[in-house]
């Protein structure tokens, strides 16, 4: 009968525990087979060498490379980056020469650290993470940061710069750049070229990074209908950008205000405090949209309550067209005088009879709440016709 091995024989090992000891010895022999391909392998300039400092003799450093040839640092250049070299210290350095005049490899501590500070930043660049760096210097194209690198913020990326303003006689650099100098900044690395040794670093990204942040917060927290008092940080052709301490959100030109014949983003300027109301909140898309409008009451509803069709009323021109002209009544909104209904004879152009800023008297024709359309006339409205902003005031039709 056949015996199984290690059945039944006190300590003797399993069939599991004679293959895990295998695999085991099998990583160590392909890891110190590795090694050894590592050390027999020639020194490359440029490349990552890990050692131990042996000896210390003035300026010069002696690394043991462990199974390789020496290498030698200078202990100044140790000293300028920060590092105090002593005896055990197992340091990282760059090979400079692969073989110096004496036959051992010049090593540099600084060329590491540039090379690991310029992994960093590409990694930065990829990742879009934001950093903070202090200013070190300031040009007439931007400002140099320091990063473990030196880097460049062109004016261009700057967020938080305003006028220039005056410039001082020490190279022209305007005031405003220079007071930057001695402060931090939070950029993104947006260029890490280390064969051209360029870092280009924005203020301007990392900002946008923020608010995508911030808005992804406040988007949880705000809701519907909420009254927010916030401050215009822009003024664009489509309407207002407000920071609403949590976050940016855009108040849509048509939500401004309810006013017609007015441009809306002509009312507010950037830094102008401002209270709106939140219309809606776009979690997916991180949006926020706000209204300032919506404050007070549409007009149309009160028009609605306060006018019927025969009523008369005074009316301010707003708008003069080729077909009639247009006008603001009491409530807030505005209707259509046709040309026809101007006056009681022909008129060939409303120009004629009137302009905008004219005060006149109307009968309301019709109004349509649901068309959001007032009609008048002036024609059919008892009484003279003022025109206060022309020379000829008083005059009637």
């Amino acid at each position: 009968m056949a015996i199984d091995p290690g059945v039944g024989v006190p300590g003797a090992p399993s069939a599991g525990e004679v293959s895990d000891r295998e695999a085991e010895t099998m990583e160590e022999l392909l890891a110190g087979a590795e090694a050894d391909e590592r050390m027999l392998r020639p020194l490359h300039a440029g490349e990552f060498v890990e050692g131990v400092i042996a000896s210390i003799a003035g300026d010069e450093v002696l690394v043991d490379l462990e199974g390789r040839s020496a290498g030698v640092l200078s202990a100044r250049e140790a000293g300028a980056e920060g590092v105090d070299v002593e005896p055990g210290m197992r340091v990282m350095a760059a090979v400079v020469q692969p073989e110096g005049p004496d036959g051992r490899a010049v090593l540099s501590l600084r060329r590491a650290r540039n090379r690991r500070q310029w992994m960093r930043m590409s990694a930065l660049a990829k990742s879009g993470e934001v950093i903070d760096a202090n200013v070190v210097e300031a040009n007439r194209g931007g400002l140099v940061v320091d990063v473990g690198l030196r880097g460049f913020v062109p004016l261009s990326q700057l967020s938080s710069l305003g006028p220039l303003g005056a410039t001082n006689e020490q190279g022209g650099i305007p005031d405003a750049l220079r007071g930057y100098v001695g402060k931090p900044l939070p950029l993104k690395v947006i260029e890490a070229d280390p064969r051209r040794d360029r870092l280009i670093l924005s203020e301007k990204a990392a900002a946008q990074a923020d608010r995508r942040r911030r808005k992804a917060a406040a988007t949880h927290i705000l809701t519907e209908g909420e009254m927010v008092d916030g401050r215009v940080s822009s003024v664009t052709t489509f309407g207002l950008f407000v920071d609403i301490g949590a976050a940016d959100g855009l108040v849509h030109r048509s939500e401004i205000t309810w006013q017609k014949g007015v441009e809306p983003t002509s009312l507010y300027r950037a830094g102008d405090p401002i209270r709106v109301v939140v219309t809606g909140v776009d979690r997916e898309r991180g949006r926020i949209s706000l209204s300032v409008k919506r404050l007070e009451e549409d007009p149309w509803a009160r028009a609605t309550r306060e006018l019927r069709p025969g009523d008369e009323v005074d009316a301010t021109v707003t708008r003069v067209m080729p077909y009639g002209a247009f006008a603001s009544v009491p409530v807030g909104i505005e209707g259509l005088i046709h040309v026809s209904e101007i006056a009681p004879h022909h008129v060939g152009s409303p120009n004629e009879l009137v302009r905008a800023g004219d005060l006149v008297r109307v009968r309301v024709v019709a109004i349509d709440p649901e068309r959001r359309r007032l009609s008048l006339s002036m024609r059919q409205a008892s009484g003279n016709v003022v025109y206060e902003t022309r020379s000829d005031s008083n005059a009637s039709i």
